[in-house]
């Protein structure tokens, strides 16, 4: 499985859910819109690949792996969430922009995006 704009939306979600407690299919479902069955079966493709780990109780784990590549797709969502944010971006257009912008944003435009953020907060 390569690493993609599916990973990445599975990595956020996973990410962000482990900060509030226990990760299982049935969450992530809920937050991407899909069936259970579908995160199901992706969630064994990217166990497959070494991105997470599927406890036997059924909570989801993410690897050193999975761990990496999570920390960076929040890294852009915030950045550019933030941007958003900042800009005037009411919090749910943001969010849904910010998850699209994410997936194609250049590590070069993503510090760009980051000093500029810095910027307007210090003439602020």
């Amino acid at each position: 499985m390569e690493r993609n704009q599916k990973v990445e939306d599975y990595m956020r979600i996973i990410y962000r859910l482990r900060e509030n407690g226990l990760v299982r299919g049935a969450y992530i479902a809920r937050e991407l819109g899909v069936s259970k069955p579908t995160v199901s079966v992706a969630l064994k493709e990217m166990e497959a690949v070494g991105y997470l780990a599927i406890q036997p109780d059924r909570t989801v784990d993410l690897t050193e792996k999975g761990e990496k590549i999570g920390e960076y797709v929040i890294k852009r969502n915030r950045v550019i969430f933030g941007l958003l944010t900042d800009l005037g971006v009411d919090k749910k257009t943001a969010d849904e922009d910010a998850c699209n912008m994410e997936h194609g944003i250049s590590e070069e435009s993503l510090k760009a995006l980051c000093d500029l953020r810095q910027f307007l907060r210090a003439i602020r």
